[in-house]
């Protein structure tokens, strides 16, 4: 039975390979089909069609173009909005630039953020992911509140 399965699960992968190779090409040479083959018919009678009915020209009164007013600040209201909204829930890492979104959970949260928690003085050690109780959890929370609120992370 093991051997069955086996050879049905080689056979089965060689046909996808087979499908997915086969498709790669398959796009390029319709493309230059499509490209490489006009339709003939449809330009004559195109061209037909304009010469027996000329159309008349209506004249149109162009409008003048207004230049856009330049705007004193340079951000847009749409740029500063996202940026207000990345500085919300994210931290910034001084050392690279790095953005990260606080974490939700601590043993999530990236190695960067914890070893600002603890260079900051926030927290008294890195803790691992036995050691989280519930006390630990709040004043974990409380801590990356107070990382969040200094000027040096946002």
């Amino acid at each position: 039975m093991a051997e069955l399965f086996f050879i049905l699960t080689v056979v089965f992968v060689a046909y996808v390979v087979f499908v997915v190779l086969g498709d790669k090409k398959s796009p390029a040479a319709s493309h230059k089909a499509r490209v490489s083959k006009p339709e003939p018919a449809a330009a004559s009678v195109s061209a037909t069609v304009a010469e027996s009915k000329p159309q008349p020209v209506k004249a149109v009164a162009a409008k003048p173009a207004r230049p856009k007013p330049v705007p004193a600040n340079t951000k847009s209201a749409e740029t500063v909005l996202v940026s207000e909204a990345v500085a919300q829930d994210s931290l910034k890492n001084p050392k690279t630039g790095e953005i990260s979104k606080i974490p939700g959970n601590y043993a999530f949260a990236k190695r960067w953020i914890k070893d600002a928690l603890l260079e900051e003085g926030l927290l008294e050690k890195v803790y691992k992911n036995n050691e989280l109780t519930d006390d630990v959890k709040l004043k974990i929370q409380e801590a990356l509140q107070k990382l969040k609120a200094i000027d040096k992370y946002q």
